[in-house]
């Protein structure tokens, strides 16, 4: 795709601009009958110049003081600046104002015209080009192309083309990645179509049927149309004048100042964190407390300043701030803004968002200082870590993440994958230090619980889960019991969760130790026909507690019986012998019944089915009608290995 690029055209009132945009363009951006009535701009004019190296899209800002918002409204989205002069008047009020502003929010490269040169002599050019270096030096266009011209003779018309040409040149082409970000700078609508709104396209891309999110009012609508520079379009991009055609809103739902964003992507908020500037002719601080007015995207609101570092910014100075707005906003990071008081109508500065939606600070914290001075100037990969940091236990959605970032899916997986303190789980981005906050926590939670219920084999994973903070996901919860289990550091074995080497009955006293030996040998001996619960239980509440423990264990299994309620139970060690003879006794395929079962094993119907139906569940047989064949490799769930799901369903509890 040609590259494109969004070029304010700046400067003092009456000095020319519509009329040189109109010279290089062939489109008049004064459409209303008033601004036709007045000879001046007052909203903002759009224009654009197609070239060989891709286009420029022209916005052409109000010049008058009166208007210095809607200036501000359209300089906000911009790459670079036009600055138009008059030859005659030079240098005056908002010429001034509307440089400072552009260098406040970032513009590093522009053009400067000088206008109406045919009205002027040759010493009145050359007395307007130094009054200009003066104004220019060590600003942003100190050294930039300037280029005398006249709309009336057409003098520089083609040379200023070629100095902007050259502009566009060194811009990249649409970047895809972010999601979807349009301030919308007007509404209206169109017999027939519907709600209609316009703007440039600040991050991401839009395509036709997109669902998108109207804020702050957080209302969604669909795109029914696009169109850009008066025809129609599948997709527009960053950097492009759009217009988008929208259902399911209404036109009284939407004003201009509103966004248009992916859904997701905004949060509105009354707190912002920013970064902000003072120029240098600047006359007065910027003081804590203060109430000012933030004008970025197309949104003007109502602000006071929480200075975070200190009690005030000086002039030429820079310094980390919280606004408090006076209704909810919503921003993007690293959005450009400019500050100003209402009375008097000053610019006092500006700067960028570097938290769209934070929680409330404590002034002069160094660790949120730290953690802003990060997000103000640190490197992708430190921006990154530091939305994952907030995010904390729940991490972030890796599609989030990449439109809250700005970047595109590829770029951000790089930046995941060269790091080591981000971790993806099924979608989601983890900052590593929380993922280990949790391991930690777990083992904290089962060292407590075994010291609390010594006789019990671990803590149920339900338990586990519920001790963990609300925000912790189940696929997370899984990961982290992983990744413990795999370090040897816990253990999890019929639904129950233990330190690694935990064991209980070494933990008891000589008495209940030989108590616990005795029940396991009844079970044992019992073999295919165990003893019944109940005889080995006695009613001892101790017994209890200590066969309950062995079943936790898997050293004994208790299975459903035939009849409602009843439990049979068999060692472990029995069950493996079993299962070793009936194969011997029916060698797969062999096919066989309950009662050749029976039969060859020895034992009676109540206990032969139990036994049946648990091999089946843990796929050691098959069933096929009245017969059943084991498969040829033993899929017995040992002790020693975590059940696989559904290897457990149908097992009784213990009492």
């Amino acid at each position: 795709m040609n590259a494109h690029l969004s070029l304010g055209v700046i400067g003092h009132v009456d000095h020319g601009k519509t009329s040189l945009v109109r010279a290089l363009s062939g489109i008049d951006t004064d459409r209303l009958k008033e601004e036709k009535a007045r000879g001046m701009s007052i909203v903002l004019g759009f224009a654009h110049l197609a070239c060989e190296e891709g286009i420029l899209d022209l916005i052409d800002v109000p010049g008058h003081e009166d208007f210095i918002r809607t200036m501000i409204a359209g300089a906000t989205g911009i790459d670079a600046a036009l600055l138009v002069v008059d030859a005659r008047e030079g240098v005056k009020p908002q010429t001034v104002e509307h440089l400072a502003i552009t260098e406040l929010i970032g513009i590093r490269r522009g053009v400067v015209a000088i206008t109406k040169c045919d009205l002027v002599s040759d010493a009145e050019r050359d007395a307007s080009l130094k009054q200009l270096r003066r104004l220019l030096k060590g600003g942003y266009l100190e050294f930039a192309p300037v280029v005398f011209t006249s709309t009336e003779t057409g003098e520089g018309i083609d040379a200023l083309k070629l100095a902007l040409r050259g502009l566009l040149g060194k811009q990249d082409g649409p970047e895809a990645g972010g999601g979807f970000y349009l301030p919308i700078d007007r509404v209206f609508s169109i017999a027939g179509h519907g709600t209609v709104v316009t703007g440039t396209v600040r991050q991401g891309r839009l395509a036709v049927g997109d669902e998108v999110e109207l804020m702050p009012g957080r209302k969604t609508a669909t795109v029914r149309q696009l169109e850009f520079h008066g025809r129609s379009v599948d997709t527009v991009y960053a950097g492009q004048r759009a217009g988008v055609n929208l259902r399911n809103i209404g036109l009284s739902e939407l004003k201009r100042g509103d966004a248009l964003a992916s859904v997701g992507l905004l949060t509105p908020s009354t707190l912002l964190d920013v970064r902000i500037s003072l120029p240098h002719q600047q006359e007065k601080p910027l003081r804590d407390g203060q109430r000012v007015r933030i004008l970025f995207g197309t949104s003007d609101a109502v602000a006071h300043v929480r200075l975070l570092s200190g009690e005030r910014i000086e002039p030429g100075r820079t310094g980390l701030a919280q606004l408090r707005t006076a209704q909810p906003v919503a921003g993007v990071q690293g959005e450009a803004f400019i500050l100003r008081s209402d009375s008097p109508s000053l610019t006092l500065g500006g700067g960028r968002i570097l938290d769209p939606s934070p929680a409330r600070h404590k002034r002069l914290d160094a660790a949120v200082l730290a953690r802003l001075d990060i997000l103000s100037s640190g490197s992708d990969a430190q921006i990154l870590l530091e939305q994952l940091k907030r995010a904390g236990h729940g991490g972030i959605a890796l599609d989030s993440l990449a439109a809250k970032s700005g970047q595109a899916r590829s770029q951000l997986a790089e930046i995941l994958a060269a790091s080591p303190f981000a971790r993806v789980i099924e979608g989601r981005v983890f900052y590593q230090p929380a993922l280990d906050a949790l391991a930690e926590r777990l083992i904290e939670m089962l060292a407590l619980f075994h010291r609390e219920h010594p006789t019990r084999l671990g803590a149920p994973l339900a338990l586990c889960r519920a001790g963990l903070p609300a925000g912790v996901g189940e696929s997370t919860f899984r990961f982290v019991l992983r990744e413990l289990t795999t370090k040897q550091q816990m253990s999890v074995h019929n639904g129950l969760a233990s330190i690694a080497g935990f064991d209980p009955i070494a933990l008891l006293d000589d008495e209940h130790r030989t108590m616990a030996a005795d029940i396991e040998e009844r079970f044992r001996q019992g073999g295919a026909m165990p003893p019944d619960i109940g005889e080995v239980m006695r009613g001892d509440p101790r017994q209890e507690k200590l066969f309950r423990l062995l079943v936790e264990q898997g050293r004994l299994l208790m299975l459903n019986g035939q009849q409602a309620s009843q439990k049979i139970v068999f060692h472990r060690d029995a069950i493996t012998d079993i299962s070793v003879r009936m194969r011997q006794a029916f060698p797969p395929p062999t096919p066989f019944t309950v009662s050749d079962f029976r039969a060859s094993l020895g034992t009676t119907r109540k206990f032969a089915v139990p036994l049946l139906e648990h091999f089946d569940r843990i796929a050691c047989t098959r069933r096929r009608g009245d017969a059943r064949i084991w498969l040829a490799a033993d899929a017995f769930v040992s002790d020693d290995e975590p059940a696989r799901p559904g290897a457990r369903r149908g097992q009784a509890k213990a009492p």
